[in-house]
Parts: structure tokens; C-alpha cells; sequence
């Protein structure tokens, strides 16, 4: 018997919890209005909430979205907090696969979205544990933000794209065996860590190796409280960085947890 109840939203009064989810993680700077979200519902867009009996402690928001006039439209999942109370407990994990099984029921075959590049956990649930991978990269992607988890920071963003019914997506889990030996790939950086700090950020031109490795912070937002300065020069490092491996014709393929940073794995397409 599952612990907490996952479901679609429809009425307002639990929307409106949603909302107030928003608040509490990243203060008044709501990104998503209760209006939004009622539009989207009726327009072809979901919002599937987390509940702990009638708490909401979790909630994915997605709406349908086209990226050009030949392309078929896919869901565009704008949105996903879990309150900070009941984070770590696969919560997320889980939004997402319900969020999957609605968008295939509506026939989507695929649901894109946006994080950023330095939170290495969110990398590592997005690419290794639900089989996404990214392409493209967004400089400063939502303009200056001023919430208390963006404040400062340019609004870098990595796409990721979710193909439904693809191999890496319905084995979910496949990619954390297949990349689980990160010390068999080369590092394309000559960064050397130390407190934290990337000394330096030239990858190599063309580089003739399959799979490749970029280093991320392990904590991102306890490095820029503790360094701010460190923290964006992380940030200009890793745009520059996987800027040119995009370029080169590199794929980002999965993200993999260690014990002072993180890393992406970045495989030739």
C-alpha cells in the first residue's frame, strides 16, 4: 500500500494548496498562478498533486506545447516541488511516472522540461533514474529572478526531453548500471577541485572520446551561501563547458553522484 496519494488536481481549493506550496519553497515570487494553472487544466494541461492524507506535499504542472508547426505537440511540465518537510523519499520519482502515465493516456509521446545544470541532484532523478537526456542549453533562460533559491544567479537551463515509450524511459533504471563505473570515462575539464572551486574550464576541441565527464558541485545552494563568488564561477565554467560539447555533437545522457562533486556523463551522439 502506497504511503502518500498521487492524483490529478482539478479543484480549485487544491490548487490553490499548490500555490501556497509555492510560497513556501521559493517565497513570494510565485511562478505559477492559481489562474494558470485552471486555464492549462482546461486547455489540455494537468496539475498531479502529492497528498498526505489532505496535505499537499508534492505537485507536477504541465501544459501542452509545440515547438514548431510540423511537430506534434508534447506536454511541457513547467513545474514540480516537493515541500521541504517530505523531500528524500522518492516523491518526485514518482510525480513523474504518474505525470507519464496521464500524458500517454492523453497521447503525448514525449514531456520536456527545464532545470538547472548545477543542481546535480536533480540531474541525477531526471537523466539516470527516469531516462531523459538533454541537447540544448539556455543562457539565462527566465531573465533575472529575485526568489530566494535563483536570486543572483543568471537562469541558466538544460532542456531535458523525455521520449515516453523509448527504452531508457520504460527500463527506467537501465542507465544507473550502464554509467555506473564513472572512473572508466575521461574528464573533459582540466578542473581541479578544490574547495570547491574550478581553477580551470578549457575542454579540449574536438575531442575524439565517446564519453566524457563534467564536474558539477555536490550542493550548489550550501556553495553559494558559503561563497557566492564560487558558485557563479561554476556557473560561467559549466555553460562554457557544455556549450561546446553540444556543439562537438555530444549528447547528455546521465548524471552520476560522487564524493565531492557530481558529474554528467556526456556521450557522442
Amino acid at each position: 500500500m502506497n504511503k502518500y496519494q498521487f492524483k490529478p488536481v482539478i479543484e480549485i481549493n487544491e490548487l490553490q494548496h499548490a500555490v501556497d506550496l509555492q510560497n513556501k519553497i521559493w517565497g513570494n515570487d510565485i511562478v505559477t498562478s492559481l489562474a494558470q494553472m485552471v486555464a492549462a487544466i482546461h486547455n489540455g494541461g494537468c496539475v498531479i498533486g502529492a497528498f498526505d492524507a489532505d496535505r499537499m506535499i508534492g505537485f507536477t504542472y504541465g501544459f501542452p506545447g509545440v515547438t514548431s508547426p510540423l511537430s506534434k505537440p508534447h506536454l511541457v511540465s513547467h513545474m514540480m516541488a516537493v515541500d521541504p518537510d517530505y523531500r528524500n523519499q522518492g516523491i518526485g520519482e514518482k510525480l513523474k511516472r504518474q505525470q507519464r502515465e496521464w500524458a500517454i493516456d492523453q497521447g503525448f509521446e514525449k514531456i520536456t522540461w527545464t532545470f538547472d545544470p548545477l543542481e546535480i541532484k536533480n540531474g541525477y532523478l531526471n537523466l539516470t533514474k527516469l531516462g531523459g537526456y538533454v541537447r540544448t542549453y539556455y543562457v539565462s533562460y527566465y531573465g533575472s529572478m529575485q526568489d530566494k533559491i535563483n536570486k543572483g544567479m543568471p537562469t541558466d537551463r538544460f532542456l531535458l526531453e523525455w521520449d515516453l515509450m523509448s527504452d531508457p524511459v520504460v527500463n527506467m533504471g537501465t542507465k544507473k548500471e550502464r554509467y555506473s563505473e564513472i572512473n572508466d570515462y575521461p574528464l573533459a575539464l582540466d578542473f581541479i577541485v578544490q574547495h570547491s572551486m574550478p581553477i580551470s574550464g578549457d575542454v579540449a576541441k574536438h575531442t575524439e572520446e565517446r564519453i566524457i565527464l563534467v564536474p558539477v558541485p555536490k550542493d550548489i545552494q550550501t556553495l553559494k551561501s558559503n561563497s557566492f563568488e564560487l558558485a557563479y564561477d561554476w556557473r560561467m565554467k559549466i555553460r562554457q563547458v557544455v556549450q561546446e560539447l553540444f556543439s562537438d555533437g555530444y549528447i547528455l545522457v546521465a548524471a552520476v553522484p560522487s564524493e565531492y562533486v557530481g558529474y554528467y556523463i556526456l556521450e557522442k551522439e
